[in-house]
């Protein structure tokens, strides 16, 4: 009961931050995927089911709140912290530098499967939206960010003894 109800604060806490304070924080027009960040973190250290379940609901808040699609962050939240709580069990958890690296694949993988997902259901996008240059300055961004965020979500899961292994 614990643990759902700090996830709870720390998914809400992220979406006021992420839609209000960092908006003041753009680099050439971006902000960073804080969301996402807190996914990949949960999911390197919690694992799979952890990681989707908490993508799920970041996903979901963000789609009712200030998305134009019901369901397609969700569900692209959940596939990635799916997929990177795949990879839990293989990877070194006092290592910073992992969530960096990550947090990059998992941003290029996040937003192939908006667009993906938006193409699917016939919404009106532009794929050089994809690759345009300020998918680079997110990686970037979020990557840098997921430094302090690895290291409090890891913080976080010492405090609440959960079984987090910290190899």
């Amino acid at each position: 009961m614990k643990k759902c109800f700090i996830l709870f604060i720390v998914i809400i806490v992220n979406f006021i931050i992420q839609f209000t304070l960092l908006q003041h924080f753009k680099i050439l027009g971006v902000i960073p995927n804080t969301a996402l960040i807190i996914v990949v973190c949960f999911a390197i250290l919690q694992g799979r089911k952890d990681g989707a379940i908490i993508g799920f609901f970041l996903g979901i808040l963000q789609d009712v709140f200030v998305g134009n699609v019901i369901g397609a962050n969700a569900l692209s939240y959940m596939l990635v912290g799916y997929c990177m709580g795949n990879l839990e069990k293989f990877i070194f958890k006092d290592n910073f530098l992992n969530p960096v690296f990550f947090t990059a694949i998992a941003t290029i993988i996040y937003s192939v499967l908006f667009f993906f997902i938006l193409y699917m259901i016939d919404y009106p996008i532009h794929i050089a939206m994809l690759f345009q240059s300020s998918l680079l300055i997110e990686i970037i961004y979020n990557g840098v960010l997921a430094i302090f965020f690895y290291k409090f979500v890891l913080r976080l899961m010492k405090y609440l003894k959960t079984g987090a292994k910290i190899r």
